[in-house]
């Protein structure tokens, strides 16, 4: 039974309350799934996937990605093009793991968001363009990140008994 307050309001029913949670940690591990499966499409294929990301980079420009976008892709990223496929490969495994195990969930978050961004700013898109879905799964990220998800169906919930405080759950 609902307690009210003095003035006379009841608290909402215990579902809506535990609701919000349990949508979180589905978008959580729909994410998760997203990146796995992503990584795992990088990781067995017959060329190394440095080579496609090579030939996908060469179109930046092209797409009209942002000037400072554009020329941190050409004097950074192309000429260490092995080290950065194997970045994103480990930075995908990692938030993939991370969300779909919900442990240290707000890290994995927060790499799930870093990759989309450049992803979507790799494409030319902005977060405003009607056809990025890179922004729709950032905004996922996002609010996995800041809605603790991994409270729920994770290991974060554990963690976040034994150390109340630490940010990353």
């Amino acid at each position: 039974m609902n307690v009210g307050s003095e003035s006379g309001a009841t608290a909402p029913p215990v579902s809506f309350r535990s609701t919000s949670r349990v949508l979180l940690a589905f978008l959580r591990i729909y994410l998760g799934v997203i990146l796995f499966i992503t990584v795992l499409g990088k990781l067995t294929r017959d060329a190394p996937f440095s080579t496609e990301m090579l030939g996908f980079l060469s179109g930046v420009v092209r797409r009209g990605a942002l000037p400072w976008y554009a020329e941190f892709i050409q004097q950074v990223v192309v000429p260490h093009a092995t080290l950065f496929s194997y970045l994103v490969m480990a930075g995908e495994v990692f938030a993939a793991l991370s969300l779909l195990s919900g442990t240290v969930t707000r890290l994995g978050a927060f790499a799930a968001m870093s990759l989309f961004l450049n992803y979507m700013l790799a494409k030319g898109r902005m977060f405003w363009s009607p056809d990025s879905q890179d922004a729709a799964v950032f905004f996922i990220a996002l609010v996995v990140f800041l809605g603790r998800a991994g409270r729920v169906w994770g290991l974060d919930k554990l963690l976040a008994r034994r150390w109340p405080r630490a940010w990353l759950w």
